[in-house]
């Protein structure tokens, strides 16, 4: 149903958490693909990459290139994703409901962690990002295609 972008750099543990959260959503047939978006890594986050089976794009607009699919989850590598988050998700797609957020659980319960917006990722159609550069600004399309569907 989507492929999903996760622009990284040197990001290894981060990356092989969050590819681990997708797998059960890629058994389901929900993610389709996966695109590590990295432009120069010097740790091990490509071989994670390769070794999952992830294809890799050095730019955001080589990453929409190899894109195959109409609907795009850019998540930001170090997101935590929620419980369900792939139901809602799906769920979401089948109501045909447009672009979304998909919110991300908070890294703790101090003061300064409730001071920090939940992280977040943008689910987004293809055709939304017709023309967009080689840079990726997330928090530009979030502001932009994010909406106010929050899941």
């Amino acid at each position: 149903m989507l492929s999903v972008i996760v622009p990284t750099l040197n990001s290894e543990r981060d990356l092989a958490n969050l590819l681990g959260r997708l797998v059960p959503a890629a058994v389901d047939g929900l993610v389709a693909q996966v695109i590590v978006l990295d432009g120069g890594s010097t740790d091990g986050t490509l071989e994670v990459s390769e070794d999952a089976g992830a294809d890799v794009a050095s730019t955001f607009a080589a990453a929409l290139a190899i894109a195959r699919r109409d609907w795009l989850l850019i998540l930001p590598v170090d997101l935590r994703l929620r419980g369900g988050w792939d139901g809602a998700l799906g769920g979401h797609l089948t109501r045909r409901a447009g672009p979304a957020l998909v919110l991300g659980e908070r890294d703790g319960e101090g003061m300064l962690a409730r001071l920090r917006p939940a992280p977040s990722g943008l689910l987004v159609a293809k055709s939304a990002l017709k023309g967009a550069g080689p840079a990726l600004d997330l928090v530009a399309l979030r502001r932009k295609h994010g909406g106010s569907v929050r899941l």
